[in-house]
């Protein structure tokens, strides 16, 4: 390119070119120095937003990055010791069976039971579980449902029936029994207040008592007067129910008779003539072949037998039984 002439030149300089100019080389070489001088600038100095405490940490709640709140885990109660709760170590015993009776398989959760639901609209987890040992033969009779944090727990009836105790005792405190019919009945043991009295209906809706606050409910369904674990009947959390599909009963195949082969008649034997050696005997050749056997003639048709007329009876022609003379009057004699 001859002097004078390129972008750099005179001409580029009298401002009388249209043409534009190109940046410097050096500054498009400090474009990458400069970006790293301010990122190293933001991470020694602090960016983001000024008004933001460096030395605050996310709350366990939120997230790290966007700050907003995480969706609410469901609550797992820690398991309290029974001795120092009210009731103690016998708060909602009973000696359960090693069998006990059993309901009908429709009644179970697994196989779509509906007669139950739970008793609470909310609760703070689960505090003891059904069955736990509580020393002496005893176990615990039911389920407890933690209600720490909790005030105005409404209790509602977990089945359709009729209230049919109302009381306080020991190992239930203040209770309500309802009659869920087919035989079973339902308990809502430690309330603060009772809300129905004895021989009301009641359905899934109705409110029985109120929980205690930071208390528990001791829940506990019962099958023909023993108690029976809630959870095969209603959902309790953190135990998931796997829904049963009944196995379908085999057909039975009839049995086949098997038949009998028929037993082959042995060929009799040909009796030797004197000086001859017996058929079969060793030394000799193959037994002679069976006579063939004998062609039974057809029988053609039936010969027509010939009808027999009955020769007509004569019937004999009665005899006339002659008619008795009659009698000839013998003559008087004559005089003389």
């Amino acid at each position: 390119m001859p002097p004078g002439k390129g972008f750099y030149g005179r001409q580029s300089r009298g401002g009388k070119s249209s043409e534009r100019r190109m940046a410097p080389l050096y500054l498009l070489a400090a474009l990458p120095v400069l970006g790293i001088v301010a990122w190293l600038g933001m991470a020694f100095l602090g960016g983001g937003d000024s008004t933001a405490d460096p030395g605050a940490e996310a709350s366990p709640g939120s997230d790290a990055q966007t700050g907003q709140p995480k969706p609410t885990q469901p609550p797992i109660a820690p398991t309290r010791n029974p001795a120092i709760r009210t009731g103690g170590t016998n708060e909602g015993t009973a000696e359960l069976p090693a069998n006990p009776p059993k309901p009908d398989i429709k009644e179970y959760l697994i196989a779509g039971g509906n007669r139950f639901e739970l008793p609470l609209t909310a609760h703070a987890g689960v505090e003891d579980d059904f069955g736990t040992d509580r020393g002496g033969g005893l176990k615990h009779a039911g389920v407890d449902f933690s209600l720490v944090g909790l005030k105005n727990a409404i209790v509602e009836s977990a089945c359709a029936g009729t209230v049919v105790e109302t009381g306080a005792d020991e190992g239930y405190g203040l209770h309500v029994i309802v009659d869920c019919g087919a035989g079973f009945a339902t308990v809502y043991g430690w309330l603060q207040t009772t809300r129905v009295a004895q021989g009301n209906l009641v359905s899934k809706s109705t409110v029985v008592g109120m929980g205690e606050p930071d208390g528990f409910l001791h829940f506990e369904i019962r099958y023909n007067g023993v108690a029976v674990d809630p959870a095969d009947f209603v959902q309790i959390p953190g135990r998931e129910v796997i829904p049963w599909t009944p196995t379908p009963t085999p057909t039975q195949t009839p049995t086949v008779t098997p038949t009998k082969e028929p037993t082959e008649t042995p060929t009799p034997k040909a009796t030797a003539k004197p000086g001859q050696t017996p058929a079969g005997s060793a030394g000799t050749g193959p037994p002679p072949p069976p006579p063939p056997p004998t062609e039974t003639p057809t029988m053609g048709p039936p010969t027509a037998t010939p009808t027999i007329t009955p020769t007509p009876t004569r019937t004999p022609t009665p005899t006339r039984t002659p008619v008795p003379p009659k009698n000839t009057p013998t003559p008087l004699p004559r005089s003389q």
